[in-house]
């Protein structure tokens, strides 16, 4: 087992859409990626990169975790650091998710290709938070991106 660490120092309050818009899988990672563009976590030039990379991921393989959260995620060939995007969807969105329930806390994960254990480690130690009830309850009452961004933080390694 890597001793690497998850990259959580790149989750921020800039990062957080409380309410993401979209009734479908393209419609959902679309606004997150137009997020992380308006809030200068990516470079607009990438933003037609990562969703195609998104999306290709997603027809692979649905990152729908399970309990109603998914985690969307891709390694980016030329970025300069890791991004996150954290949403939440008020009415779920099919996301063909492992338990077949609609999707409603998001987590978006983008690194540089060449960060792939970092990636992994980002992506087992969310995947096993996103099994937590009390977790993904916490995400989905949140109030504000701070108090979101907490309910993340203060789980960190």
């Amino acid at each position: 087992m890597s001793d690497t660490q998850p990259a959580i120092h790149e989750f921020t309050a800039d990062g957080v859409l409380l309410t993401v818009e979209g009734d479908s899988k393209v419609e959902i990672l679309e606004c997150m990626v137009n997020h992380a563009v308006s809030a200068k976590l990516l470079p607009k030039a990438r933003k037609e990169l990562v969703l195609q990379l998104l999306t290709e991921r997603e027809e692979r393989g649905s990152t729908g975790v399970g309990m109603g959260v998914a985690v969307p995620h891709a390694r980016i060939k030329g970025l300069k650091k890791a991004l996150a995007v954290m949403a939440r969807s008020a009415e779920g969105v099919d996301f063909r998710a492992v338990d077949g329930e609609p999707v409603y806390a998001l987590i978006m994960l983008v690194s540089p290709e060449n960060q792939a254990d970092t990636h992994l480690a980002t992506l087992r130690w969310l995947s096993q938070h996103a099994r937590d009830p009390d977790f993904v309850s916490f995400i989905r009452q949140a109030r504000s991106p701070e108090a979101l961004l907490e309910v993340l933080l203060e789980r960190a390694p």
